[in-house]
């Protein structure tokens, strides 16, 4: 008969190991993704500008399996940034607010085909983990101060740190306020400037923000030298290129002229409910919603046209019937319309954009920061 504790363990061993917990601390950040991943949890991949716009970000939802120098993150999202060289581009960033594009993970192969089509490393180069409690974010800075000692004040933020940790080659970065705490290898980072949205821009000493945030957007292709710029004519009734609003159906702009280069993203609801569907031209900066009756994405007729943008119009060829101008001065097309179709009327002395009635929708002309006529969204 076999000794009963023998077989108990083995048992215990992996019992054990089960409950392993990656300590985020410890890692130097330059890490294989699937060393510091585990496909079984909810993982997210793509980009997301509320956190950081110029990488690939690999997003871990509530999991249990890590925590930071023995402080328990069960119930915090772990976030894993990845360099991408194709990512450093502003088209993603420029029009302000928050552009999410987050897929779900599945496999290694998913994985080395997204890597593939960003043009991203294997591995990670820094951690964002997020602190929703303030207990948390004591703990948190407890041990930061225990190791690194006092942190420099971020001018930026109320109550926000940061440490430059040299002999780690590593940035530390604090943001309570924001429910953050950011950590990055800074062997391929500037090492006296640094930004992003919840920590503000950080000078290190000998900051050039200039030259800085054009390394960051070392790829972004000028407008007036995008090709192929699509030709677009919008008629009086703000429709465009013989789509009209609230009756052309998604199977009609798929059989279009104007469909070429488009990729189409689903919006749906927690339970797979289709809400809308997107068609999108990032090179171009062109966006088309059609709204979804049903849940079944694959009847185009049933998806009717109820908005789209042209972000830039450097971008692309677009003339207006209705005496419109792309680059025209902001005073000049206020002087087109009646004060009572300026939905923002009275806020137009302090205005980048105009509001204009067109029941049941609603067009927004939006204007540069020399206040000339560069971008529409009618909704």
């Amino acid at each position: 008969m076999k000794n009963p504790l023998l077989l108990f363990i083995p048992a215990l061993i992996i019992s054990c190991k089960g409950q392993d917990k990656t300590d985020l601390s410890k890692l130097k950040l330059n890490e294989l993704i699937e060393n510091v991943i585990d496909f079984n949890d909810e993982v997210l991949i793509g980009i997301e500008t509320v956190e950081y716009p110029f990488c690939l970000l690999l997003e871990i939802e509530n999991s249990g399996k890590y925590n930071f120098d023995g402080i328990n993150l069960e119930g915090q999202n772990v976030i894993f940034q990845i360099s991408s060289e194709k990512l450093k581009t502003d088209s993603i960033t420029r029009f302000g607010g928050g552009h999410v594009d987050l897929q779900p993970l599945k496999n290694v192969k998913e994985l080395n085909e997204t890597l593939k089509k960003q043009d991203a490393e294997n591995k990670i180069y820094g951690v964002r983990i997020e602190m929703k409690t303030q207990s948390l974010k004591t703990e948190i800075l407890k041990k930061l101060e225990a190791k690194y000692g006092k942190g420099v004040k971020n001018p930026n933020t109320d109550n926000g740190l940061y440490w430059s940790i040299k002999k780690e080659h590593k940035f530390i970065f604090y943001a309570p306020d924001y429910e953050r705490l950011i950590i990055l290898n800074n062997i391929n980072l500037s090492k006296t400037c640094y930004w992003d949205t919840f920590n503000g821009l950080i000078d290190f000493g000998g900051c050039n923000n200039e030259k800085y945030t054009q390394e960051l957007v070392k790829n972004s292709t000028k407008p007036e030298d995008v090709k192929n710029k699509p030709i677009l004519i919008i008629d009086k009734n703000w429709n465009i290129n013989g789509l009209i609003l609230g009756k052309t159906n998604e199977f009609d702009f798929v059989k279009s002229k104007i469909n070429t280069k488009f990729e189409k993203m689903l919006a749906e609801d927690s339970d797979l409910n289709l809400l809308e569907v997107i068609y999108r031209d990032e090179y171009h900066d062109l966006y088309f919603n059609f709204a979804s009756k049903g849940k079944n994405a694959e009847n185009q007729r049933d998806n009717i046209l109820k908005s789209y943008s042209f972000q830039n119009f450097k971008k692309v060829e677009i003339s207006f019937e209705n005496g419109l101008k792309a680059g025209m001065k902001y005073e000049d097309v206020i002087k087109l319309f009646d004060k009572n179709d300026i939905l923002n009327y009275a806020d137009l002395k302090i205005s980048n954009y105009i509001e204009i009635k067109n029941t049941p929708y609603k067009v927004t002309l939006y204007f540069d920061e020399e206040k000339l006529f560069s971008g529409i969204y009618v909704q």
